[in-house]
């Protein structure tokens, strides 16, 4: 079915479909069985689906109607995406242009699966470039789409899908994944990807990222700006709000002079006092003249009314009559004139959105989404001050996941995000109903475009380093380190756009070991560790190349540094353990206490030279001399392996044993135990238990209790329902 993030539209829809006359489920009563049975004639006259109101969505008959569908699903869709039965403009034949509504519809309405808007219009996109091959052989059915004929129009190039972009396979795939209820057999034995016809995968191109001078450069740039507008954001909130008043303020002292009575020349023509710079202004300016002239001792009120109803454009020269006292100043600027305001504001808005994009990764799409309640929220963990921006006011659809909402900033992230809404809430206030974060600077203070947003801060990328864009030797070699492929000349002016912040904020941090790839596929929300791999691209080669020899710190030897303190504090805190006989499990935990049981002596604490290996300087060296290793699993969890391979997965039973692993701290065992017990009365609930499912929460709450036991912890123990006994497979012979 549909996947909609937005619960409460998600849930009205559902309901729209139900009791439509007579029957009391359209989408199983009549419309599943119609789409199994492909009887043209009847599957054309039904109906798409209904609205809240209960009115059809349109005929399934009518294309027309199906390219309107996507504002119902997406009121606030930021591109157009329209469902559209036709193939470059022309018919496409009527049994295979049915068969694809019947696959569009299954996935819209009745799949067990939850695709996406997006994923249903992809999915037409690429199976439409399948029409052409198949009437082409005289077949006019998606029936015989198998193997070996997508085989073979790959070789022949007969058809427009690119295979070599891992994107064109999960349309394609979901004939097979939804092959049961369509009107035609499914020759795909299976789903597909590249390898099965023994193609690699085109690299997707990448952004070069910004060269290290001129991206710190932008850096310091901002956080000064952004530093200084923090402190006098009230002020700027007064010059937005003296903006959204200014031509209301035009309006009232236009209204208060012709109500005073016209001036007229000596020839007896009257003075209008209004601008023509345009044709549209000089057509709203005559009719009002017209509708003026008409009316008989007219109220300042009713002037008002009228040339607000016309929006007639006042003469600026005429602005000091009309509106005296409308000198503003901030800083060194001093504002008269609303195209005054829009400037500052604009480059103060640009300034802001390129911190945000820097400070977040997020991509110009998510920055547009920002919330306008509650868009930045500050959480604390562990003493720590972390700042979260909100991007979508969507809930959790059940059974699907929502689209990510949520990326960390810095502080001076936040103070940015604070200034953006003192420039863009009094432009606002018009639009109480719209939940648009960003506005346009004038024309009415209408919604702006995406596009617009990222504009902004391109301009102020551009304006603010306007001296400093040709690209030096320097540059080149970062460049050249980021993108080897590309070419870059000397003394050519540097080209941005604000992808590169995204691709700049992974390379950099992953460049100089500020993240892990998990951290940021998570700030990313990315699907796979794969494309986030390849945001970072060669930010393995800048790493080695900003190690710099000698006695000169940088800010990869601080980070050495701290990295070996805290691997060496680690161990300090497992070894104090130890000696004061206190419980540690896992693997090598639960052998260390063994070992010094058998033993009886206190020379574990000791190496063969008598260094004290209770004392942090020891494992300083130990760690810094690569004779030791250890990493977080997670809290309260270490490895000692190099080769561990739960980094970004943990699976508790494979650590309560490991010979590998110190477990100092059972809280994270039992969130574990807590969560796999909830997801088992969940899905029991729900019906959605299975036997994998049952087996795997078995796992995760034996593992906790187990390291529960070995720390010693009290805990009641978890009733294994029976739903869940009698899904797992009983044990026979002796555990080892």
């Amino acid at each position: 079915m549909i996947k909609i993030t937005n619960i409460d539209h998600f849930e009205a829809i559902n309901r729209a479909q139900m009791s439509v006359g007579a029957q009391s489920n359209y989408l199983i009563d009549i419309l599943k069985p119609a789409i199994k049975l492909g009887n043209w004639d009847q599957f054309e006259e039904l109906d798409i689906g209904f609205d809240q109101t209960g009115q059809s969505l349109g005929k399934i008959g009518d294309n027309e109607a199906w390219k309107k569908l996507q504002p119902f699903f997406e009121p606030e869709a930021t591109k157009n995406n329209a469902l559209d039965f036709s193939l470059d403009g022309k018919i496409i034949e009527r049994n295979l242009q049915n068969e694809l509504k019947s696959l569009i519809l299954k996935m819209m309405w009745i799949s067990p699966k939850y695709h996406s808007y997006d994923s249903i219009y992809k999915t037409l996109t690429v199976l439409k470039k399948l029409v052409n091959p198949l009437i082409s052989e005289g077949v006019n059915s998606l029936s015989h789409v198998n193997f070996d004929n997508l085989e073979r129009w790959i070789i022949e190039g007969a058809t427009d899908i690119d295979f070599r972009r891992g994107g064109s396979y999960g349309p394609i795939n979901k004939l097979f994944i939804e092959k049961n209820g369509l009107p035609f057999s499914v020759k795909l034995t299976s789903t597909l990807n590249h390898s099965d016809f023994k193609l690699t995968l085109k690299e997707q191109n990448q952004y070069p990222v910004i060269p290290l001078r001129l991206y710190y450069r932008a850096l310091c740039e901002a956080e000064s700006l952004i530093n200084y507008l923090f402190s006098i954001r009230d002020k700027i909130e007064a010059i937005s709000t003296y903006l959204v008043n200014f031509q209301d303020n035009i309006y009232k002292g236009y209204a208060k002079y012709l109500h005073q009575g016209i001036r007229k020349r000596k020839n007896g023509e009257y003075i209008w006092r209004l601008s023509n710079a345009n044709r549209l202004d000089k057509v709203r300016n005559q009719v009002f003249k017209e509708k003026f002239l008409g009316l008989t001792s007219p109220t300042e009120k009713q002037i008002i009314a009228l040339i607000q109803e016309y929006q007639i454009s006042v003469n600026p020269s005429f602005y000091d009559v009309c509106y005296p006292n409308r000198e503003i100043t901030l800083a060194s600027n001093k504002i008269n004139t609303a195209q005054q305001a829009q400037t500052v504001l604009s480059k103060y808005s640009g300034g802001c959105i390129w911190t945000l994009l820097a400070k977040s990764g997020m991509r110009g799409d998510e920055i547009a989404q920002l919330h306008t309640t509650d868009g930045c929220i500050l959480e604390v963990i562990s003493n720590q001050k972390i700042y979260i921006l909100n991007a979508d006011l969507s809930k959790t659809v059940k059974g699907s996941q929502s689209t990510q909402d949520e990326f960390v900033t810095t502080e001076l992230g936040m103070k940015a995000y604070e200034i953006l809404q003192s420039i863009y809430r009094p432009l606002r206030n018009n639009y109480p109903e719209s939940k648009k974060f960003f506005r346009m600077l004038e024309n009415g203070f209408g919604e702006i475009s995406k596009k617009s947003i990222a504009r902004q801060a391109k301009k102020w990328f551009y304006n603010t380093l306007a001296s400093e864009l040709t690209l030096t030797n320097q540059d080149i070699k970062d460049l050249k380190i980021s993108e080897p492929e590309k070419t870059f000349k000397l003394g050519e002016k540097y080209e941005f756009s604000c992808h590169q912040l995204r691709r700049s904020f992974a390379y950099y941090l992953i460049g100089y070991e500020l993240l892990s790839f998990p951290q940021l596929k998570q700030q990313f929300s990315h699907i796979s560790l794969a494309m986030t791999r390849h945001y970072a691209k060669n930010a393995s080669k800048f790493q080695k190349l900003r190690k710099k020899k000698g006695k000169n710190k940088n800010l990869c030897t601080a980070i050495d540094d701290e990295r070996v303190q805290q691997k060496a504090q680690i161990y300090l805190n497992i070894y104090h353990r130890l000696a004061n006989k206190e419980r540690v499990a896992g693997g090598k935990g639960k052998a260390f206490a063994k070992r010094r049981t058998e033993r009886n002596d206190n020379n574990l604490f000791t190496d063969k030279t008598n260094n004290d290996t209770l004392t942090l300087e020891y494992w300083e060296n130990i760690v810094r001399n690569g004779q030791r290793h250890i990493h977080v699993v997670a809290p309260g969890i270490f490895c000692t392996s190099a080769n561990c391979s739960l980094r970004t997965q943990v699976n508790l039973i494979e650590c309560v044993d490991c010979n590998n692993d110190y477990i100092v701290d059972a809280v994270y065992a039992e969130a574990m135990r807590k969560e796999a017990e909830e997801h088992m009365y969940y899905d029991i609930t729900y019906n959605e238990l299975t036997p994998q499912t049952a087996s795997e929460l078995y796992i995760k709450i034996t593992a906790a209790e187990r390291i529960m036991d070995d720390l010693g912890v009290d805990y009641e123990s978890v009733e294994l329902p029976q739903e869940v006994q009698d899904m797992l497979i009983p044990q026979a012979g002796v555990t080892l």
